[in-house]
């Protein structure tokens, strides 16, 4: 009776790895993958094949830790929506930069590699004619692009204090990369 229950179980695994490797969503990508090395690891200890068993002991609180980063990424997200929006939290990491009024900020073509912050002043986006003032964040858009380039000039109207961020380079955007000469 023991040989047939420890083949459920190890279909259980497959079919569970299966349907890891078949998601869509990295949600359910995880819990299956979990049930999967749990399974796997009584198969393992059933069989007694131990480095099989090492293995999904490894990876299964490997798989809970990715599991909970993304499910505190997702009520982070969820947060940040209903929040006031306001990108204030990022001034750490950024770095000040100053402008002339009448410098260009940002050409519409240019590749993008950073995005800015306005502290103080005021900018005008060129090509549809409006000004945007302190805490208005400028440039992100570029780095959603296919082409990374920026979709609009923006001119400063009056002197501006802002801050900038530099893109870090996403590996699974070669596109990307391929224009930063990587």
């Amino acid at each position: 009776m023991e040989p047939q229950f420890a083949e459920l179980i190890g279909i259980a695994a497959a079919a569970a790895s299966l349907y890891a490797a078949h998601a869509k969503t990295i949600i359910p990508l995880r819990v299956a993958a979990i049930v999967a090395n749990g399974l796997a690891m009584a198969y393992s200890v059933l069989h007694g094949t131990y480095p099989t068993f090492m293995l999904n002991a490894v990876l299964l609180p490997l798989n809970a830790w990715r599991l909970r980063s993304m499910l505190g990424l997702i009520r982070d997200i969820d947060a940040a929506t209903k929040s006031d929006m306001n990108v204030d939290w990022l001034l750490p990491y950024m770095r000040p930069k100053h402008f002339k009024a009448g410098d260009v900020m940002m050409e519409r073509g240019e590749y993008a590699t950073e995005a800015f912050y306005v502290v103080a002043g005021e900018v005008e986006l060129v090509e549809i004619n409006q000004t945007h003032g302190k805490g208005t964040l400028l440039g992100e858009i570029g780095l959603f692009t296919p082409n990374g380039r920026r979709t609009m000039t923006v001119r400063c109207k009056t002197d501006v204090q802002a801050a900038k961020i530099a893109y870090d380079i996403p590996p699974a955007a070669p596109h990307r990369r391929a224009h930063a000469g990587q």
